[in-house]
């Protein structure tokens, strides 16, 4: 499948400059660091958040979407990411080993000293991308895998460490949220290592415009003083098609892979909710058949929006919380943006970065995107703004041509 790559960088890096960074020894750690801020799981009490968003007025209720992400739910998952008509996950790959090289190449021209894979599951895409950036370094290079599920990331790192072996990266990964992971990388002891992001998936789109924008703005500067951290780059994944007949096919694939996805997280609800007096009046609001699958493409916001639909009216009392639903009402339980190329270019500027280069995918406009801050902190070599220089702070720097 044809690809096309587009570049926007004006000048070469100042390699003396970007490289000093190697200097400092690597950090050192376990291959799988816990840096958690809070020790109870992403699942401490989703009951509680189900119940809260089914007890809204009509029109703001929702699901968690945690609900997807149980065991079952991840095996229905991968049924849906097998199916060709959800073209995501396929085309992401697809792009990937067609321009491994070209994108390998231009995130080691930065010396980065750190790359972080921010959700990075079970890392099928990594190792071909880590092989081709190890041949095109020359120094010791950290990848860290981030993730909030410790078993899988523990698998996963021993996993691809089995099929191969790098010389110049070494492979660790950092068990927790990614507000955690900005947090770590905020760090006094690690905020001097130059590093990339990578958040592929076009997982940015799971979140509003100005949610992606707190997101990004989180890792390129520190969460806590607003200071810009030393990012050598960001790859950021992003799904733009804008066919509908496509999305609607890929979020609702033919044999009801996606229907069976979506509905098992009413069997998950059942089941945290289910002990206790109240447990026929859980299996009345959330019984399968209660509940119908519905989707749609919302070209306006550049979103597919997936619910769940009640069949009849229900009301019940759960743990001393009234739920009231009409019937026929919407209830959101997942979505997914198509963010356009102005879309992202919009993103990323209120974020503080820009779109260096990006390679695409033209039958599906899904692109990868290379971002790099305005604004870095002086051992980046990189230009910054001079509004932050007359606000004080003392960790950026306007290189002088």
């Amino acid at each position: 499948m044809a690809t096309s790559v587009t570049s926007t960088m004006t000048r070469p890096l100042d390699k003396h400059i970007l490289r000093h960074s190697h200097d400092l020894p690597l950090p050192k750690g376990p291959d799988v660091l816990d840096i958690r801020s809070s020790q109870e799981s992403l699942l401490h009490n989703l009951d509680s958040k189900i119940l809260e968003g089914l007890s809204q007025p009509q029109g703001s209720k929702s699901f968690p979407s945690l609900l997807l992400w149980g065991e079952k739910g991840q095996v229905l998952y991968d049924d849906v990411l097998e199916a060709p008509e959800y073209y995501p996950y396929r085309v992401e790959d697809e792009l990937l080993q067609q321009r491994v090289d070209d994108i390998a190449r231009t995130v080691a021209s930065t010396g980065t000293d750190m790359l972080i894979e921010l959700g990075a599951g079970n890392m099928t895409k990594t190792a071909q991308f880590l092989s081709a950036i190890d041949n095109y370094i020359s120094y010791p290079l950290v990848y860290y895998a981030l993730d909030v599920d410790q078993a899988l990331l523990e698998r996963s790192i021993v996993a691809l460490k089995r099929r191969v072996t790098f010389r110049h990266i070494e492979v660790r990964a950092l068990f927790g949220t990614y507000d955690d992971g900005a947090n770590w990388l905020a760090s006094p002891e690690i905020a001097a290592y130059r590093r990339t992001l990578m958040f592929l998936g076009s997982s940015i789109g799971n979140d509003e415009q100005d949610a992606a924008v707190k997101f990004l703005s989180s890792f390129t500067q520190a969460p806590e003083t607003g200071v810009p951290q030393n990012v050598a780059g960001f790859l950021l994944a992003v799904d733009g098609c804008q066919d509908a007949a496509k999305i609607e096919a890929a979020y609702d694939v033919p044999g009801g892979y996606s229907r069976r996805w979506v509905k098992q997280a009413l069997e998950y609800a059942r089941e945290l909710l289910g002990e206790g007096i109240d447990r026929a009046e859980v299996d009345r609001i959330f019984d399968d058949n209660n509940w119908k699958f519905e989707g749609r493409w919302l070209p306006e916001r550049q979103r597919y929006q997936t619910y769940l639909t009640t069949t009849c009216s229900l009301t019940a009392t759960i743990r001393g919380q009234t739920i009231t639903l009409e019937e026929g009402e919407r209830v959101p339980i997942i979505s997914s943006g198509k963010w356009t190329r102005e879309t992202v270019d919009g993103v990323s500027l209120k974020a503080g970065l820009s779109i260096e280069k990006s390679w695409k995918n033209p039958e599906f406009d899904y692109h990868i995107y290379w971002l790099q801050p305005s604004l870095k902190r002086v051992d980046s070599g990189i230009v910054i703004i001079d509004e932050l220089e007359a606000e004080g702070h003392d960790q950026v720097h306007h290189r002088h041509e």
